[in-house]
């Protein structure tokens, strides 16, 4: 209990140079000084929002796990560095967990560190919306969160918010801080109330404004349905959203804290046709209508000095580089300059390593950008001259400037090229244009001469003709979209109606850098002027909330910006001296700063320091102090462009170059004005001097007082943007810059506002739940919360009695040290602190009689502890020695145990030998039986085998000895043949030489064939007798042709005798093959016949043993042993069946062998013999003896599938073999 009121009474803040606040615990207290413990972090990524633990010291789970623990210091705090003398309290529980809360005005101690660690916590948890009152407070995520953007949280905002709110109540109290609320409540403040709004987003750069400022256009542009969804967008609305990424294209650039930094303010005036309230509820609408008719946009302060010139990280405007990353088509309609052109052809441009902004490239920007610009009527001819206005900027920062070669004191243009380029773009000669970048004109009285300048003079009228240009550029687009989109223009429904505007401020944070120039200068005193009207707007909020609770108004009091405002624009304000300055002949930086200094010395908002250039001066503003650098002051702020330009400028060709921009900053609005404004918009008073009127500082405040007239009729509503971090992180937060950002943004003057009189405020019943322990003696009467008034008057007597010390009492009149309100107690400067002092006091006493009891409580439970302690140790006694009784007892009982199952087992073991022996015998004749029948089958088998084989091979005896014969009478008649050749061979011989010797060259050849053929006659000569033995006679001289005729038979017979021995050989190699594989046939057909009456009698036998198994199944419930000698029976029927399966394996093997032995034998057939029909009866005789043979006694037909039907030989089908061998032998040669 003691810790749990610690964790809210000794928790606080402190300060720390490095990470602007950190949370720490209170030791000891000095009254000056207070002595806490805070842990020593690396940097501020990693503080958490809370300390949850108690100890700040690492515990000892930490050490053994171990995590990475920060390390722990003490530090003594000066309580004079704070506001008040005492440190700010943390917003904790009693677990000491960070109280979160999502509007901070609830917040029991509000000050700036519960302001950052509220943030840190929200931001953590991915919520980057926060309330404070009226404010939003929105830090940028840094990521797209889909939930908080979706249809239907846009939809739940609008239901509650516009269409259906709740009566009585605050109705943002039912709803999540979001950007929502304000676009919500400025639509319903125009709708219902029929006053114009203004909503007012700020921030440093990076911390999306711009982003915020989108997502509140896109949702009061959702309202034009009344309250439906059905997905249509008027042209109106499209044409005004789409307009607002031309502004970034053309005013946006990288800078190194954001890679879309508008470099310019504006402030868009979105206008509605507001219908009369009045009207709608005479019309029965209780919600009226208020329809989006168009929008006009304001453009303050572009930052001209991107255009010439930026730093190495950062770049210039985005449209630059958009154009020329664009395709070589469309640079060519451009310009033709363009071509093959990057962004280190320009110097303005340069180099970048940017190649994406927000996940697009510049040539796909560039087309969105094409795309925009002919929505709001940019295209064409309006097209290419506005892209070639921004060409003539670029081509002027090529032009290069020497020393005239006459003169050094003169300049030329070295760049012939360039020059020519740019005369061409601008539509001019080129000595126009030199003539006005290397001349001034200068008039004196009625004398006009003209000067040359020198090379930085040329080179800074080129940079500034440069910057013109742009600069009028820039005004044209927005005058065009204002044309576009502003509903005078546009909106046809109601020409006549009277615009209500909802106005949308996009301008620049507070801005405090190293070195701060007249841009700077401007930029704060913008926001001095929003923050003054902030200022009055927070005073106004707090009015009504005190109002709300009864409390006087004159207790409130604040301190504004006044007099720093009065210090720059002010009699003799700076804004007077720099202008004085310009119209000064010899007007210079340096002397503008002595008579500010002269002319303010009595303001306390001017700071002086004792190193201070001459140039430089510091100003007091409400964010912090700023130091100035005033060099180029006054240049800048006369920003007078000389005739010669000016004149070259008008002279363009090109429209939007040579148009000249007026500003209109007249209210757009058709309500009539205030007296304020037609007072300061009244032709009355004294005319004003033409060069201060022309001076930048004096159009911007001019300008800026035009807004703030226009703001001032409005209602406002603020969002403040803070950029948590600077390495674009998610969910992380950097305290010092964050801390900055929220003093610049006003969060923290708002909080001081608001708690000036009373920065502490707790509800009735928090005030009673936490104090009533400081009076015993009260007593509480009010119980049910609802009501309101006893609950004030308990809170009253307690307080009253709380803080009787913190009363003071002045003039007879008594200031108590809080004030009840309606619902809340409000809190003086240092009272809720003497309060939680004297808690934590009251709880150390109370800890005392906790402590009392906890004693007791403790002693009597050692007590309980002894006791229980001895009841156990007796019972342990007892327990082990009823133990060893039982120990001893069993193991008697284990030992008579023993000696009766050892007897039985022993009878047991004696049945079980001799019944193993009867089956070892009974296995053994078993097998003799069985080894004698085996070996009677195989030889009975082997006789079978015998005698099939003889069987088998006699009809092929006889069929191999005819064949023989055959071959002996061929071979016979083939030697006849040979030798009746040779004899013709000697005739044919004796012819020739009895030719030789005869006369008469006819003779008469008579021969015939060995078949007996017709005889033919030769003529032979006369001496020549006839010879009539049967073989032929040559009895002349034989012609050629016949002689041939014997030589090619000669050859033939030769052939054909090599061929029949070749066949000869073969068939016989053939014929003893077959023989061979019909004589393993038969063998393996025996030994399958021998295996499967084998099989058989083993199957028979199986079965005979299956019936003595079943017998001797019966006989192993009774006996064990002829259990085991069965199972031995079992292993060995099975060892058979292995080698059984063995048999069966080598005849499968051996089939297969015949097999492939078979299919060679048919294979060498096929390969060597010419005659298919003997092929064919060769493979059929194969096909016949496979199926014979692979289809055994086992019953397994291994025989493949055959591809044709077999063909049976028949006998005469036999016989014709031997006559077509003859056949194959004799034929003729062809």
């Amino acid at each position: 209990m003691a810790s749990n009121s610690e964790n809210t009474t000794n928790r606080v803040y402190i300060l720390d140079s490095d990470f602007g606040w950190l949370s720490a615990k209170v030791l000891k207290s000095t009254g000056k000084t207070v002595e806490v413990e805070v842990r020593d972090y690396e940097d501020d990524i990693n503080i958490p929002a809370c300390e949850v633990s108690s100890s700040l010291a690492p515990s000892t789970a930490q050490k053994r796990r171990g995590d990475k623990v920060v390390p722990v210091k003490r530090v003594t705090v000066q309580l004079k560095d704070y506001s008040g003398g005492v440190l700010p309290l943390q917003n904790v529980d009693e677990d000491g967990k960070l109280i979160e809360v999502e509007d901070m005005v609830d917040l029991s101690f509000l000050h700036e560190a519960a302001i950052l660690y509220n943030l840190k916590k929200r931001h953590g948890d991915g919520n980057p919306y926060t309330r404070t009152g009226d404010i939003v407070i929105a830090v940028n995520p840094y990521q797209w969160i889909t939930e908080l953007y979706s249809d239907e949280t846009r939809a739940i905002y609008a239901e509650k918010l516009v269409w259906n709110v709740e009566e009585g109540g605050d109705p943002k109290s039912s709803i999540s801080p979001h950007v929502y609320e304000t676009s919500s409540l400025a639509y319903r403040g125009l709708a219902v109330d029929g006053q114009d709004q203004s909503i007012l987003v700020s921030g440093e750069s990076g911390a999306g404004k711009t982003e915020t400022v989108k997502i509140l256009m896109s949702h009061i542009a959702s309202f034009q349905g009344g309250g439906s969804n059905d997905g249509t967008t008027s042209p109106i609305v499209q044409r005004v959203l789409d307009s607002n990424p031309l502004l970034e294209a053309f005013g946006n650039a990288k800078t190194m804290r954001n890679d879309n930094s508008s470099r310019f303010g504006k402030f868009i005036q979105l206008q509605f046709d507001a219908e009369d309230p009045m009207s709608a509820a005479f019309a029965g609408r209780s919600m009226p209508s208020a329809v989006l008719a168009g929008s006009k946009c304001e453009a303050y302060l572009l930052e001209k000095s991107r255009v010439n010139s930026h730093e190495e990280e950062e770049r210039t405007y985005h449209i630059f580089y958009q154009i020329l990353a664009a395709s070589k088509q469309q640079k060519s309609e451009i310009w033709s300059g363009l071509a093959d052109t990057d962004n280190e052809s320009f110097n303005y441009v340069g180099y970048t390593d940017t190649q994406h902004i927000e996940g697009l490239t510049d040539g796909e920007r560039f087309q969105h950008t094409k795309d925009a610009l002919a929505l709001v009527g940019v295209k064409d001819e309006k097209f290419i001259d506005l892209m070639r206005s921004i060409c003539i900027v670029m081509q002027l920062g090529n032009l290069t400037f020497d020393h005239d070669p006459k003169d050094d004191e003169y300049s030329v243009i070295s760049s012939t090229k360039e020059l020519k380029e740019l005369a061409e773009l601008m539509g001019l000669k080129e000595d126009v244009v030199r003539n006005s970048l290397t001349e001034k004109t200068i008039t004196t009285g009625k004398e006009t001469m003209k000067a040359k300048l020198n090379v930085d003079k040329a080179r800074d009228s080129c940079d500034a003709l440069a910057k013109e240009i742009y600069s009028n550029t820039f005004d044209w687009l927005v005058m065009t979209i204002n044309v576009a989109t502003c509903a005078e223009e546009n909106y046809k429904v109601n020409p006549n109606a009277n615009l209500s505007l909802i106005g949308l401020l996009d301008i620049f944070g507070f801005e405090s850098f190293a070195v701060n120039r007249f841009e700077q200068l401007c930029i704060n005193y913008a926001n001095e002027k929003l923050q003054q009207k902030f200022t009055i707007d927070i005073f106004r909020s707090v009015q009504e909330e005190y109002e709300s609770e009864g409390i006087e108004l004159g207790e409130v009091a604040f301190s504004d910006n006044a007099e720093v405002l009065n210090l720059i624009e002010g009699r003799m304000g700076l804004i007077s001296v720099l202008n004085e300055e310009c119209v000064r002949p010899k007007g210079n930086d340096v002397a503008f700063v002595k008579k500010v200094y002269n002319m303010n010395d009595d303001s306390v908002s001017l700071l002086k320091g004792r190193f201070f250039q001459d140039w430089e001066f510091g100003l007091k503003h409400y964010a912090g102090d700023v130091i100035y650098d005033a060099n180029n002051f006054v240049s800048k702020n006369m920003d007078n462009l000389p005739a010669d330009l000016t004149n070259c400028r008008k002279k363009s060709t090109n429209t939007i170059v040579s148009c000249e921009i007026k500003r209109n900053v007249t209210r757009t609005t058709g309500r009539p004005k205030t007296p304020v404004a037609r007072k300061r918009g009244g032709g009355g008073g004294r005319k004003k001097s033409s060069i201060n009127s022309d001076t930048v500082w004096t159009k911007f405040r001019s300008q800026l007082g035009e807004l703030m007239a226009n703001i001032g009729e409005t209602r406002s509503r603020y969002i403040r943007c803070i950029k948590p971090n600077t390495m674009k992180e998610p969910k992380l937060m950097q305290h010092q810059s964050t801390v900055e950002q929220l003093r610049c943004a006003g969060v923290v003057a708002a909080v001081t506002i608001s708690r000036s009189a009373f920065p502490n405020r707790l509800d009735h019943e928090q005030v009673l739940s936490r104090f009533m322990c400081l009076e015993k003696s009260f007593a509480r009467e009010s119980n049910d919360k609802g009501d309101l008034e006893m609950l004030k008057i308990d809170t009253e007597t307690l307080m009253t009695r709380a803080l009787k010390s913190q009363e003071v009492k002045k003039d007879d009149t008594v200031t108590k040290g809080f004030v009840c309100g309606k619902t809340r107690t409000y809190f003086r400067t240092g009272s809720l602190e003497h309060l939680e002092n004297r808690r934590l006091y009251a709880f150390g006493d109370l800890a005392k009689d906790i402590q009392r009891v906890v004693r007791g409580f403790v002693k009597r439970a050692q007590y309980l502890r002894v006791r229980n302690s001895a009841v156990a140790v007796q019972s342990q006694a007892r327990f082990i020695a009823a133990q060893s009784r039982y120990i001893k007892l069993r193991a008697a009982v284990i030992i008579v145990q023993c000696w009766s199952r050892g007897t039985c087992s022993k009878q047991v073991l004696r049945e079980l030998r001799r019944h193993n022996r009867a089956a070892r015998i009974q296995s053994r004749w078993r097998m003799t039986v069985a080894r004698v029948m085996f070996k009677k089958c195989k030889h009975a088998a082997i006789t079978i085998q015998a005698c099939a084989r003889g069987a088998l091979q006699r009809p092929a005896f006889r069929e191999a000895f005819k064949e023989a014969i055959e071959e002996a009478k061929l071979e016979n008649q083939l030697k006849a043949l040979q030798k009746r050749l040779e004899e013709e061979e000697t005739k044919r011989r004796q012819a020739e030489k009895r030719a030789e010797e005869g006369s008469i060259t006819k003779t008469v050849v008579v021969y015939k064939d060995a078949v007996g053929a017709e005889g033919k006659q030769v003529d032979i000569p006369a001496n020549v007798t006839l010879d009539q033995s049967p073989p032929p006679v040559v009895v002349g001289v034989l012609s050629d042709k016949q002689q041939s005729l014997i030589d090619e038979s000669g050859q033939m017979l030769k052939y054909l005798r090599k061929e029949v021995f070749k066949l000869r050989s073969q068939n016989s190699r053939l014929k003893s093959d077959n023989d061979l594989m019909k004589e393993n046939n038969q063998r393996l057909m025996d030994a399958n016949a021998s295996a499967g009456a084998s099989f058989a009698s083993l199957n028979q036998r199986a079965k005979q043993l299956s019936k003595t198994n079943g017998k001797l199944q019966q006989d192993v419930k009774k006996h064990k042993e002829q259990a085991h000698n069965l199972t031995l029976a079992q292993v060995e029927l099975k060892e058979e069946l292995k080698m059984k399966q063995g048999t069966y394996i080598a005849e499968v093997h051996s089939r297969l062998q015949y097999q492939k032995t078979m299919s060679s034998i048919v294979d060498v057939i096929q390969e060597h013999c010419r005659d298919h029909r003997l092929v064919e009866d060769v493979l059929a005789m194969s096909d016949d003896c496979e199926s014979d043979y692979m289809t055994g006694p086992t019953g397994v037909d291994l025989t493949p599938t055959p591809q044709k039907e077999k063909r049976p030989m028949t006998l005469d089908h036999q016989q014709s073999l031997t006559s077509r061998f003859k056949s194959f032998l004799f034929a003729p040669s062809t």
